[in-house]
C-alpha cells in the first residue's frame, strides 16, 4: 500500500503526517510501513524512530520496539517522553534494572514528569522495594492530585505493607477520581476481605464484574469471598466463571476442589471430575525434552520436596520431624520452596536440606529443569490444592516418581504415581476417588511435630467452673450449619455447659454477631457461647485448651492440626466418622491413640458421647493429665515409629520402579 501511495513522490513531512494519521487509526501495518520507508532512506529521523517504537511497542513487539527507541534517545538524549517510553519497554521485557535508570532520566530531565515517577514507582514494586515505591508514588500523587492510578498503585503498596486502612483511603479516592475502574473495586475489594469485612469485599467484587465482565480475578476473588461466606455453592458457581475466561488459571481449579471440600453434600465423583479437568486444561503445552541424571543405583534416594508450608505453619508441623529422621537415613533431602515463610520453624528446615531452592518467582520449567538437574529420585507435593501449591510442575513428570503426600484428595494429576494415606483415610473401598495409585501406611499417614517450648496442662476446668467446656480452635469456614446444628444439640443436652470457640474471625464484631445468630437458630442462647479472637503467638493460642474440657471436630471438613494440638494440651477430641479423606481425620487420630470410643457413629451417637464423657468428670481428669504422655507414645506423634514405615515406602516405591 505504501508503495502505491509513494508513485506520487511525498516529501519526508508528507509521508511522516501520512504514517502518523494511520497511526492515530490504529492501522499500524500501513503507519508501520511508511515510518520504515522514512527511515531507510533518513536512519536517524527522530519522529519516525520514536513513533516506529511506540507502535512497535503497542504490538508488544518489544525487542523491536526497544531497538528504534534506543536510536531516538541517541537522537535526543534529553527528549523526556523517549526515555520514559523506553523505560516502560524495558518493564515490559523483565529488564527492571536498565527500565530504573531511563525513569531516572526522564525526571532528571523533566522533574514533574508523572507518568514516570508512577512508572518508577511500579518498578520499585516489582523488586520489592515499598518504601521507595511508596515514595515515588507519592510523589506523582504531588504533582496530580487527581492521578487515578498513582492513587491505586498507593493504594497496593500500602496492602503490601499490611496498611489496609490507609489501602483502602487510597482505593477509595482512586474511585472518587473515575468510578467506573474495575481494578481498583477489585483491589478495594482485596482490602476488606484482609479486613473481614466479606459483605463489603463481595460488593466490591461485583461492582468490579459489572464494570468488566470478563475480569477473571474479580470472579476469581468473589468466589474466595463467598466460600469463606459458607456460600459454597455460589462460590463454586464464581470458580467456573472464572475458569470459563481463563482456563488455565490453576489457581482457580485448585481454590475450586478445596472449595467443595467443605459441602455436606460432596461428590467424589464431582471432585474428581474437577481434578481431571485441572490437569486436562493446565497441563503444558509441550512436554519436556530434560532427561533424567538420577543416580540408578544411589545409596541414598535423593527426595525432592515441593511446598510453600516450610515454617510455623501446619503442613510444617507434619512435616518437620520426620524430615528430622529421614535425615539421620539413607536419604538426602532437596527442598523446593513455593514461599519463603522466614520464621524460626523456616531455619531448622533449611538445615535438613542438601540444597533449598527458592522456587517462588521461578516459572515451572525452569523448576523442572532444576529438579532433573539434582538427580531426584522421588518428588513429592506436600500440599494439594492448598494456597501457594505449585502442582503444574507435577504434569511435566519432572522427576522418575512423584507423589502426593498432606493434600486434601486426589490431585488429578495421572504423572502423580502415588496418593499416600492409610487404611483410615483411604479405605479399600474409596480408591474410586483417586487418579494416583493410593499406597497405605500401616498406621498413620503424617506425624505431627509437638511444639517445642513447654506448657504446663492444668486442671480440669469443669471442676473449678462447675460446668462443662466444649470447645474448637478450627478454623470458621469448618464449621459448617450442620455442625453447628449438633454442637447446639449438644450443649441443649449437657445442662450449663459452655462452647468456646476461638479464631481470627472473631476480632470482627459482625462476625461474631453472626456467629451467634446461627447458634440462637438453635435455641442456643449467647451467654453459651465464648468466642475469642487471634493470639499473638501460638503458645497462647495453645493455652486456650486450659480452659476446654471436651474438643469438638467440627464436620466434614475436620481439624487435624488442631486435633493434635488439643491431645498435646491433654484436651480430648469428640469427632464424627466420616465418609471421605478428609472426613476421616479425626477417626484416624483417635484411632491410632487408642480412643476408638471418642469416635461417634452418627449424629446421635456423637450427642450420646458428649453426654456421657461430660458426665464423669473424674475419668475426664485422668484423660487430662495422661493424654499428653500416651498421644507423644502414639504414631500420632512418635517420629522414629512413622519414619521406619515412610523410609520403608521410599526404598519399595523405587525397588519398584523398572529404570
Amino acid at each position: 500500500m505504501a508503495n502505491e501511495m509513494n508513485k506520487t513522490k511525498l516529501t519526508v513531512e508528507e509521508t511522516f503526517a501520512l504514517a502518523f494519521n494511520n497511526h492515530k487509526k490504529n492501522n499500524f501495518k500501513v503507519a508501520e510501513e511508511l515510518y520504515i520507508e522514512i527511515l531507510n532512506t533518513n536512519p536517524k529521523h527522530f519522529e519516525s524512530n520514536f513513533f516506529l517504537g511506540t507502535l512497535l511497542a503497542q504490538l508488544k513487539k518489544f525487542e523491536n520496539s526497544k531497538q528504534y527507541l534506543s536510536q531516538a534517545a541517541n537522537i535526543q538524549p534529553n527528549n523526556a517522553d523517549v526515555h520514559n517510553n523506553l523505560g516502560n519497554v524495558l518493564k515490559e521485557i523483565g529488564e527492571y534494572a536498565e527500565a530504573k535508570k531511563y525513569y531516572e532520566k526522564t525526571i532528571e530531565i523533566n522533574p514533574n514528569f508523572v507518568l514516570a515517577h508512577s512508572n518508577l514507582g511500579i518498578i520499585f514494586k516489582e523488586t520489592d522495594n515499598n518504601e521507595k515505591a511508596m515514595h515515588s508514588f507519592q510523589r506523582a500523587i504531588e504533582i496530580q492530585p487527581n492521578f487515578m492510578e498513582a492513587h491505586n498503585n498507593l493504594g497496593v503498596i500500602f496492602k503490601e505493607m499490611g496498611e489496609y486502612e490507609k489501602a483502602q483511603k487510597c482505593y477509595e479516592k482512586a474511585i472518587q477520581i473515575q468510578a467506573n475502574n474495575a481494578e481498583t473495586h477489585n483491589n478495594l475489594g482485596v482490602i476488606f476481605k484482609e479486613m473481614g469485612e466479606y459483605e463489603k469485599a463481595q460488593k466490591c467484587y461485583e461492582k468490579a464484574i459489572q464494570i468488566q465482565v470478563d475480569y477473571v480475578e474479580a470472579y476469581y476473588n468473589l468466589a474466595n469471598t463467598l466460600s469463606v461466606l459458607e456460600k459454597f455453592d455460589e462460590a463454586t458457581e464464581k470458580y467456573h466463571q472464572a475458569i470459563k475466561i481463563k482456563p488455565n488459571y490453576a489457581k482457580a481449579h485448585s481454590n475450586l476442589l478445596f472449595n467443595l471440600n467443605y459441602k455436606i453434600d460432596f461428590d467424589a465423583n464431582v471432585y474428581l471430575s474437577e481434578a481431571k479437568k485441572f490437569r486436562e486444561n493446565c497441563k503444558p503445552k509441550k512436554k519436556s525434552s530434560l532427561q533424567y541424571q538420577y543416580d540408578k543405583k544411589p545409596k541414598k534416594l535423593k527426595i525432592g520436596l515441593v511446598s510453600s508450608d516450610f515454617g510455623n505453619h501446619p503442613g510444617g508441623y507434619f512435616t518437620l520431624n520426620t524430615l528430622i529422621e529421614l535425615k539421620n537415613k539413607n536419604f538426602e533431602i532437596i527442598i523446593y520452596s513455593n514461599f519463603d515463610r522466614d520464621d524460626e520453624y523456616y531455619n531448622y528446615f533449611k538445615t535438613l536440606s542438601s540444597k533449598w531452592h527458592s522456587i517462588e518467582k521461578k516459572k515451572d520449567e525452569e523448576v523442572v529443569e532444576q529438579i532433573r538437574e539434582d538427580g531426584i529420585h522421588i518428588l513429592m507435593d506436600l500440599q494439594g490444592h492448598s494456597q501457594k501449591n505449585r502442582l503444574p510442575i507435577f504434569m511435566y513428570k519432572a522427576a522418575p516418581i512423584q507423589a502426593s503426600w498432606l493434600s486434601q484428595g486426589s490431585t488429578g494429576i495421572p504423572e502423580i504415581d502415588y496418593f499416600i494415606g492409610s487404611s483410615h483415610l483411604t479405605p479399600k473401598e474409596e480408591e474410586h476417588h483417586y487418579v494416583e495409585k493410593v499406597w497405605r501406611l500401616p498406621e498413620i499417614s503424617q506425624c505431627f511435630t509437638p511444639p517445642d517450648f513447654e506448657i504446663i496442662t492444668d486442671s480440669l476446668p469443669a471442676n473449678k467452673n462447675n460446668f462443662v467446656t466444649f470447645g474448637s480452635v478450627n478454623k470458621l469456614t469448618k464449621i459448617s450449619d450442620e455442625t453447628v446444628n449438633l454442637w447446639s444439640k449438644v450443649l441443649t443436652s449437657v445442662p450449663s455447659s459452655k462452647l468456646l470457640l476461638k479464631n481470627k474471625d472473631f476480632d470482627n464484631p459482625k462476625i461474631v454477631e453472626n456467629t451467634i445468630s446461627r447458634f440462637a437458630k438453635h435455641n442456643v442462647n449467647k451467654n453459651r457461647l465464648l468466642l475469642k479472637g487471634e493470639s499473638p503467638t501460638r503458645q497462647e493460642l495453645l493455652e486456650i485448651y486450659n480452659e476446654i474440657d471436651i474438643a469438638l471436630d467440627p464436620f466434614p471438613f475436620q481439624g487435624n492440626t488442631t486435633t493434635c494440638e488439643a491431645v498435646w494440651m491433654g484436651v480430648p477430641v469428640l469427632t464424627l466418622k466420616g465418609n471421605r479423606y478428609l472426613f476421616h481425620f479425626g477417626e484416624s487420630i483417635n484411632s491410632n491413640l487408642g480412643m476408638p470410643n471418642w469416635i461417634a457413629e452418627n449424629h446421635e451417637d456423637y450427642i450420646a458421647k458428649a453426654i456421657k464423657f461430660s458426665s464423669d468428670l473424674d475419668n475426664l481428669s485422668k484423660i487430662r493429665m495422661s493424654l499428653r504422655r500416651i498421644g507423644l507414645q502414639s504414631p500420632v506423634f512418635d517420629a522414629p515409629r512413622f519414619t521406619k514405615y515412610f523410609g520403608q515406602m521410599l526404598w519399595e516405591m523405587w525397588e519398584r520402579f523398572d529404570i
